[in-house]
């Protein structure tokens, strides 16, 4: 129960710290850049924290589940059975991986390029 009580602690300072650090970042390079080749004005804190979360909206939250997980979720959709297995076979199987692989992208393709036609 201690471990969970300790998981959560985590997980809700990284909830508030990663945007912190982000919107103070993304504060600081606009304030530092921007202005000086455009007409925009400078920004505060939290419309940082808000271009930050506008941001994580448009790229599907990817960089959020990266900094609130500490890149647990991203290290959860590894390919390691795919890489284990790429190993295991042979030399053969592994030209046929490669053939069929190919034909694969070539017939869709080529679906793709008679659509296009029409």
């Amino acid at each position: 129960m201690k471990k969970f009580f300790r998981f959560i602690s985590f997980l809700l300072i990284w909830g508030a710290a990663a945007p912190a650090l982000a919107g103070y970042g993304i504060m600081w390079l606009w304030n530092m850049i921007v202005p000086g080749i455009s007409a925009f004005t400078t920004i505060t804190f939290w419309q940082g924290v808000g271009l930050f979360f506008l941001g994580q909206l448009l790229s599907a939250g990817f960089i959020v589940g990266l900094f609130l997980l500490g890149g647990m979720f991203h290290a959860s959709f590894s390919h390691h059975g795919h890489h284990s297995r790429w190993h295991n076979m042979t030399d053969e199987q592994r030209r046929e991986f490669i053939t069929r692989r190919r034909q694969w992208f070539e017939t869709l393709h080529s679906q793709k390029a008679s659509e296009s036609d029409e």
